[in-house]
């Protein structure tokens, strides 16, 4: 009889587990579609914004607009994006494997930047760097947010506490999600040679600054929600794999369930035949 109540104990948690699962599959499901609205109309303003600032940094002195000056590299700093929990399988490790990586071919000095809540012992990891973490940025995260850390970033390269700045975020593809990074500052693209004829107004370099730190803006925020589609994709995926193995066990655990009952009434069948013979045959 124990062992049927232990069973029986054991179905009912991997059920609340399971309920668990598909409520957080549910979760999940519903950031992706927000995150994914809010990049896909993201990414046609930046590419705009990009053109047009390759449009008219022709003739652009880099000392004019402090966000195009190119430096000595002496310090590099990587801007990590990670997701703000677990159980989402790899995705942190992973992006987190990537900048190590990047990390080991790094000739000139570092830090690291960390944006999300997620602690996997790399805030007391001191080959890292840390020198700050945005550990406020919401799943789902808001314009302030993504401003908040694009100021700060500008005011590391400005102020030339870093000659270079690469964001490491993981980026959703068709087929999941690959780490990636890119090089955000200083800036760099084609120069179109095609805006002598426009007209500027107040100016040229106002227009300039003013694109550029536009353009900072978009590729934070593109890039922050890359890695949260990413992240919830990422979770989606492991509560359903979650929710095929709660299945599977259910279905075995009942199936365990079944024997032992069967071998409990087969033993009470037959001591209760082995009763009667016995008080047949002792008459």
């Amino acid at each position: 009889m124990a062992g049927i109540y232990a069973i029986k104990a054991r179905i009912k948690g991997v059920e609340s587990t399971g309920k668990i699962t598909k409520t957080m599959k549910l979760v999940s499901t519903a950031k992706l579609h927000q995150t994914q609205s809010q990049l896909s109309n993201l990414e046609d303003f930046a590419g705009k914004c990009r053109r047009s600032l390759e449009l008219v940094i022709s003739d652009i002195d880099g000392d004019e607009c402090p966000l195009l000056k190119t430096r000595e590299i002496k310090r590099v700093c990587y801007v990590l994006f990670v997701g703000n929990r677990g159980l989402c399988g790899a995705y942190n490790w992973d992006v987190l494997r990537y900048l190590r990586s990047l990390l080991e071919k790094e000739e000139a000095e570092y830090f690291t930047v960390l944006c999300g809540r997620w602690n996997g012992g790399q805030r007391e990891d001191k080959s890292l760097n840390l020198d700050r973490c945005f550990d406020d940025i919401d799943d789902i995260p808001s314009p302030e947010q993504s401003r908040e850390l694009s100021h700060y970033i500008q005011e590391l390269y400005v102020n030339g506490r870093a000659d270079r700045i690469v964001l490491v975020y993981q980026r959703r593809e068709s087929m999941g999600q690959r780490p990636q990074c890119l090089q955000l500052l200083p800036i760099e693209g084609d120069k179109a040679d095609n805006g002598g004829d426009c007209i500027f107004e107040p100016d040229k370099l106002s227009l300039v600054n003013t694109l550029s730190r536009m353009y900072v803006d978009n590729s934070v925020a593109m890039a922050l929600m890359d890695a949260k589609v990413s992240e919830h994709f990422a979770r989606m995926t492991a509560m359903t794999n979650a929710i095929d193995n709660a299945d599977e066990l259910l279905h075995e655990l009942n199936l365990t369930l079944n024997r032992t009952r069967q071998a409990k009434i087969t033993t009470e069948i037959s001591e209760i035949v082995g009763g009667a013979n016995a008080l047949r045959n002792g008459e």
